[in-house]
């Protein structure tokens, strides 16, 4: 006798009839699952039934005309509302990308519609609409005959079959294999190719669609930087985006090897956010500013351990991600204690935001830039002096003199001189070309970092060539272009103009913070810089910390350029524009600001005077440093002029032609054309010469009699 097995204790014995439910309840649940699973290919039959069944109501309806012609003016306002909606791209106003963010609104296709499916989608409108339009004038509904078969059969079928095949499930496609991977290459690569002669060793997958190998290039003809140099055909052998390619040097340096990584999807596209300013080791001085493809940290370097300060080249289009970049440097630099952030902005503030309010000088404009550069060179001079009288002890207890080595303290810390859009700042004075190749060369050992912002990664951007070395021996971060490049500054594995500016699978999604970068690791791969951080996060990293600055004796030599600008800053937020003292000023004028549209206070102001910060502004720094000829290998002479000297020049010899040209003033006085362009433009702004036209000037007799 056979006993029936008992539950043990604990054990569910509901049936499942009555855990998964009531039969009618399951069949609503399994419904709704296969319903909402397929939800993109509802659309046709639910406008065919809602449309049918308002046709059916205006078969019955005494007026149901007017309903049917309402429907035909919708539904042409409903197409254009459609193409509209298809064609819109990424929302741009604060408030609007606020609601986005938090799920109010939708995200935006940015898929314009295609000339055909404007036909398709145009000429089903126009079909339902007659179809409607003729129910109430037959008297016959979408349920009657004929109008059954023309509704049904005709009309929903033409619009639901190729709204059903654009969305069709397709199949995945295949990924090569190995054996395909290395004939791929051998034939698109290796064979008449971007590197002929060279081979794909050991395709190995590495997981979610990425493999990686090892390319033998012909050696003695190719070398690792021929392999970089050619990452964009490879990526078209392989028919992916240059952003899914990384090609790089191998453990060891081999000259005659390089490594290759294909990613089916780029891991870059979810980048972690900022992870604060503990991104910086203090020890080495290294920051981690984001991942590189390969999933390695991007290693930023501030400076070198008794080295010095590393400078800095920055470059990309408007939206590349130079900004978010900027404001991760100076949340770790102000939470150091090492380093002291100054920031130069020619557009008044509108890269840094709210980081203009938190950094230890910030130059808004043009002028204030160039002051920057002053009190930087300032400073320079100031620090190689106090280092060349510092007194100390060697291991057998002799004094020595003169410090050779340099590593940020806080009682000295490194001195970050960032200047964005530096082009317009050069374009602007010449003469803070010469000042930047003295900070770059000589900054280094004194503490000084240079940190240049520019759209192109290229000579022309940085305005002289002798910025080249300096610049290319530090960080070299270059993101998208928009613009082809020629003659880069540093060697870049492929052109970022390549970089695309969304992703190719997520039209609209844009790709910023994407780059390549090149300091502590000669990484020729893609990196891509930490996703910005909320705002409200952002401002504590700005509002907290213990930024270290310089010292008062330091404060008192650099002079009002360093000391006032927070008051110029107020000034300029009130309206007035106050002199930028060593730039725009004058000896003899006040410190007081004068307002917008009104004149300076006069020389005979009973207010205090004012020292320019630098007597001799617009002087080069060449004639003041002896010897930096030689350093700089230079051809630049002796005998420009100073800034005040220039002016007086420029307007004793109109005085004499009584009118020239801009090209024929440069070339009589040996001045550069930039240079006697803004001297005029600010000097006509005084009344002192008038403006022709066309480039031409006239003296100030001239412009009396006029």
């Amino acid at each position: 006798m056979t006993k029936s097995p008992t539950a043990p204790a604990g054990a569910d014995t509901a049936t499942p009839a009555a855990v998964g439910g009531t039969l009618p309840r399951r069949i609503a649940r399994g419904t709704w699952r296969r319903l909402h699973r397929n939800r993109r290919h509802l659309p046709p039959l639910a406008a065919s039934l809602a449309l049918a069944g308002y046709g059916q109501a205006l078969t019955h309806a005494p007026h149901g005309l007017v309903g049917a012609l309402a429907v035909d003016a919708a539904l042409p306002v409903g197409v254009l509302v459609a193409r509209t909606w298809r064609k819109k791209g990424p929302y741009t106003r604060t408030a609007v990308k606020f609601l986005h963010r938090h799920r109010v609104l939708p995200t935006p296709p940015n898929r314009p519609m295609r000339r055909a499916e404007l036909i398709r989608t145009s000429a089903a409108a126009v079909a339902a609409g007659a179809l409607l339009t003729a129910m109430p004038l037959t008297g016959t509904g979408p349920f009657q005959a004929p109008m059954t078969g023309l509704w049904w059969l005709a009309l929903t079928p033409a619009t639901a079959i190729p709204w059903w095949w654009r969305r069709r499930i397709r199949a995945a496609a295949q990924p090569l294999g190995q054996e395909e991977r290395i004939a791929r290459w051998e034939e698109k690569v290796a064979t008449r190719g971007a590197l002929p002669g060279s081979k794909l060793v050991d395709p190995i997958d590495t997981g979610d669609g990425a493999w990686e190998a090892l390319i033998e290039l012909d050696g003695g003809r190719q070398t690792t930087a021929s392999a970089i140099a050619a990452t964009t055909m490879i990526a078209s052998a392989y028919g992916l985006p240059i952003s899914s390619i990384a090609v790089d040097g191998v453990p060891g340096g081999a000259a005659d090897k390089a490594k290759l990584l294909v990613y089916d999807k780029n891991p870059l596209k979810s980048v972690p956010v900022f992870p604060g300013p503990e991104a910086l080791d203090v020890e080495t001085g290294i920051a981690r500013l984001g991942l590189h493809i390969d999933g390695g940290a991007a290693q930023y370097q501030m400076w070198r351990p008794g080295w010095g300060a590393v400078h800095t080249h920055i470059s990309g289009a408007t939206g590349s991600g130079k900004s978010a970049l900027l404001r991760s440097l100076f949340s770790i630099e102000r939470h150091s204690g090492l380093v002291t952030s100054w920031g130069g902005d020619p557009q008044e503030g509108k890269s840094f935001g709210f980081w203009q309010d938190y950094l230890s000088y910030f130059a808004p404009g043009v002028d204030e830039c160039m002051a920057m550069l002053i009190a930087a060179d300032a400073e320079l001079t100031r620090r190689s002096k106090a280092s060349a009288l510092t007194v100390w002890e060697d291991e057998d207890g002799d004094l020595m003199y003169g410090d050779t080595d340099w590593s940020p303290t806080p009682e000295e810390p490194l001195i970050a001189v960032t200047i964005d859009e530096w082009q317009d700042v050069w374009g602007t004075y010449s003469e803070a070309l010469d000042y930047a190749v003295r900070i770059a060369i000589l900054g280094r050992k004194v503490g000084i970092k240079l940190r240049l912002v520019t759209h192109l990664p290229t000579l022309d951007s940085l305005g002289t060539g002798k910025l080249r070395q300096p610049l290319t021996a530090g960080n070299n971060i270059a993101f998208r272009t928009t613009e082809r490049s020629a003659g880069y500054v540093i060697n870049l594995p492929a052109d970022p103009n390549d970089i695309p500016a969304v992703w190719p699978d997520e039209p609209g999604v844009p790709t910023s913070g994407m780059g390549y970068l090149k300091g502590v690791e000669e990484r020729a791969s893609m990196f891509r810089g930490w996703a910005p951080e909320r705002a409200g996060i952002a401002t504590r990293w700005a509002k907290r910390g213990t930024p270290a600055v310089i010292s008062q004796e330091a404060a008192e030599h650099i002079g009002p350029a360093y000391t006032q600008w927070r008051e110029r800053l107020a000034a300029r937020r009130r309206g007035e524009i106050p002199p930028v003292p060593g730039v725009t000023d004058e000896p003899g004028t006040t410190t007081e600001t004068a307002p917008a549209g009104k004149p300076k206070p006069q020389k005979n102001s009973t207010a205090a005077t004012v020292t320019p910060a630098k007597a001799n502004f617009g002087k080069l720094p060449t004639q003041s440093a002896p010897g930096f000829d030689q350093l700089l290998a230079a051809t630049t002479t002796g005998s420009t002029p100073a800034r005040g000297d220039k002016k007086k020049a420029i307007l004793a010899f109109l005085e004499r032609e009584e009118q020239a040209t801009t090209g024929i003033i440069a070339a009589r006085l040996g001045m550069p054309l930039s240079t006697v362009s803004s001297t005029l433009n600010r000097a006509a702004e005084k009344g002192e010469v008038v403006d022709l036209g066309h480039g031409a000037w006239g003296s100030a007799q001239l412009a009396a009699a006029s």
